[in-house]
This record gives C-alpha cells, structure tokens and sequence, in this order.
C-alpha cells in the first residue's frame, strides 16, 4: 500500500502525522498546537466525555489573564485546516517519526469511541489539509524502509522485564496447534452464549471482548527500526508503561507461507476464507468505536493456521486499517484491533529458533520512547 495513502486513509495514519506538524518549534505550530487542543477539548465535552483540562502557569500570568478580555474563541475546523495547510513543516527525522508513530499507537482504544483528537482529525477538510504533511513525510523514504527491514532474518521478540509484568503472556509454554484450537473452542462458545444479545439494544449491552489478534501466548516477532530497535518495543498497543526488556533474535525456517497483510483487501480476504463470526462477541465495543451496528467476522486463526505458517500486519496496513471498518462481503464487516505495528504472529513451533538476546530499557533523558541498549547506553531508540 502506498504510504502516503496509508497516512491519510486510517485514524492511526493520521495521528502520526499530527505529531509531525505539531512537533515544529515556530510561533505558526505554537498557535496550530493550542487551535488543536483546544478544538479537541470542545468535541471531548460536546460529547459528554467527562474531560478536564490541567494547566501550568505561572503567577504573573495568572493575575495577567484576570485583567485581560474573555478568552479567543475555539478556531473553527476551516481555520485549523488552513493553519496545517501554511504552517512550516519540521524536519521529518528518523526520531521525530519514531516518536510520532509510538504516540499514536499509544491512542489506540478500540473498546470505546475515537478520542477527540482522532475524531477531529477524521474531518474531510483536516484530511485534505493534513495531504502536504503525508507527502512530506512520505518523501523522506524512512517509514518505507522500517517495513523493508521486516524479514525473515530480521524478526526479534520482545520480553517485558522489570516491573508491571507479572501475568503477561509468555510464548511457547504450550503447542501452538493448542494453543490454536483452545482459542477457537472459547470464542465459538462464547458467541454461542451471547446469540441473544443481538435481539438487544447495543446500549444495555456490557463491554466485553475487542481485541481479534491470534492468542497471545504464540511466538510473536518484529522488525527493526532503522537504528536496530525492535519496532514493537516503542509501539505497543494497550501498554502497561513497561521500561525494560529482552529482545530475542528468532531464527525462522517455515514450511509454509507466511500472510501479509498490506493492506485492508488482505484482511478482507482472510476473513471470506476462514471466516469466524463474532458479531455478538464483538458488537458492543466495535460499534462504540465504529458507529456501526451489524454483523462481524474475523479471520479464524485456527483455520488459517492450516495453509500458513505465520500472519504478519505491516505498518502501511497498521496506519491505514487499524481501528477501522473493513468491509468483507454484504452485510459483513471487520475490524483491526489489539495489534502493533509490524507484528508477526507465528503459528508453528517447529519452524522457530530462539537465537541471540539483547538487553534494552527507557533511557533516562526524559523523553517517552528513548531506549537504550544496557550493554552500550549510548545507543539510543
């Protein structure tokens, strides 16, 4: 999929590039940075979100702002889009793209609404104003050659260490044929239970599953950014604030071929050919973050285990679907949710070795996404 679609065609393609152009330094990004936060803010309680808004300040601006007029205006959508259309664009660096991409993958909810700022920047006028931004992005080739990297000679897995790790998923404690049928046998129960709650309102429905990634405890792998740090180790969906980790080289050498999924005709494809329906599993929380009320299928994993060895979602795919209502057949649709970007699921054991591991955790320059090697502190992600 062509990156500069991908960048404007999902909520998670744009928020990136919303961290770009609100990364920039001069007085014209200030401004677009405030128009923003506080048109988002507006949306948030026009919606009845519940937010509220924390400032620091000092306190001569304090006594300053009780002499001064009514606070401007909320900007209008037409005015934040001409902002973006003539504010000077940063530099579109391997950092500050890192950064970006983490932060939206750091958004991601699927079981509730879009946040404000996402919905906001769903506006048809912010997409077409936000069009130089993904062709400045896009020019630089960076983003292009994080997906190149993902090979098969090039797939690490990640293991949370440190705090906040207790409980998580660990791969291969069990066959992945196991692990496989255990999670088909669950999910087809469990939409077998709640057959009933598609003859309810979607309102009085409990929230419940949201996530239609394979089982957690499979081998899991990624590529690596252009500075060798495993893209999944900055970009974790659903996050627990994790600040170490272990990073294991898998060696691969499948049988059979390995899913990629590019673009959102590749998921839609999956699921017209092993279709699983979940449409009373997942109707609460996907209409929450969809709007759309009606039936849902996802691949089944199990099935698709037969004919492949492994599914990998690239990041141009990422961007471009995740969260976002793929449209399988008539009357069925899908939904991305609860993977990273870049991630490979691995669907045999047998194909898998586990090589050498390295140690990475948060740097301590203050910034979110810095990581460092332990065993050279100077080499930063």
């Amino acid at each position: 999929m062509d990156v500069n679609q991908a960048l404007l065609a999902g909520r998670r393609g744009r928020r990136l590039l919303s961290g770009v152009v609100l990364s920039g330094s001069t007085s014209q990004a200030q401004r677009l940075m405030r128009a923003v936060s506080d048109a988002s803010y507006e949306v948030a309680q026009q919606r009845g979100d519940g937010v509220a808004r924390f400032t620091l300040v000092a306190e001569e601006t304090i006594a300053e702002a009780q002499d001064s007029p009514a606070e401007e205006a909320v900007a209008s959508i037409a005015e934040i889009a001409q902002m973006i259309r003539t504010v000077p664009l940063p530099e579109a660096t391997p950092e500050l793209l890192r950064s970006a991409l983490a932060d939206s993958v750091d958004w991601a909810m699927y079981w509730q609404p879009p946040d404000a700022e996402d919905t906001l920047l769903a506006d048809p006028r912010i997409i077409e104003a936000l069009e130089r931004v993904a062709e400045h992005v896009a020019s630089t080739g960076i983003i292009q050659g994080w997906m190149a990297a993902s090979t098969p000679e090039n797939q690490w897995m990640i293991t949370w260490t440190g705090d906040g790790t207790e409980g998580q998923w660990e791969p291969g404690l069990e066959p992945a044929h196991s692990q496989l049928k255990a999670w088909n046998q669950e999910l087809v129960a469990k939409e077998r239970s709640r057959r009933g709650d598609l003859r309810e309102g979607v309102d009085t429905l409990a929230s419940g599953r949201w996530w239609s990634d394979p089982p957690g405890g499979l081998y899991r792998s990624f590529g690596t950014f252009d500075n060798g740090a495993p893209i999944g180790m900055l970009c974790v969906e659903d996050g627990m604030g994790w600040s170490a980790a272990t990073v294991q080289r898998l060696q691969v050498e499948c049988r059979k071929p390995v899913f990629h999924i590019t673009e959102p005709g590749h998921w839609a494809q999956l699921c017209r050919r092993y279709p699983l329906e979940v449409s009373a599993t997942m109707r609460r929380n996907w209409c929450e973050t969809t709007g759309r009320d009606g039936f849902w299928v996802q691949p089944d994993w199990q099935a698709v285990a037969g004919d492949y060895d492994g599914v990998h979602l690239g990041i141009d795919a990422y961007l471009a679907c995740a969260g976002e209502i793929i449209e399988v057949d008539a009357g069925r649709a899908s939904l991305i949710a609860g993977w990273n970007p870049d991630q490979t699921y691995w669907f045999t054991d047998d194909a898998l070795r586990v090589g050498e591991s390295l140690d990475w955790e948060l740097g301590d320059e203050g910034l979110q996404h810095t990581w460092v090697r332990s065993e050279q502190s100077g080499k930063s992600a």
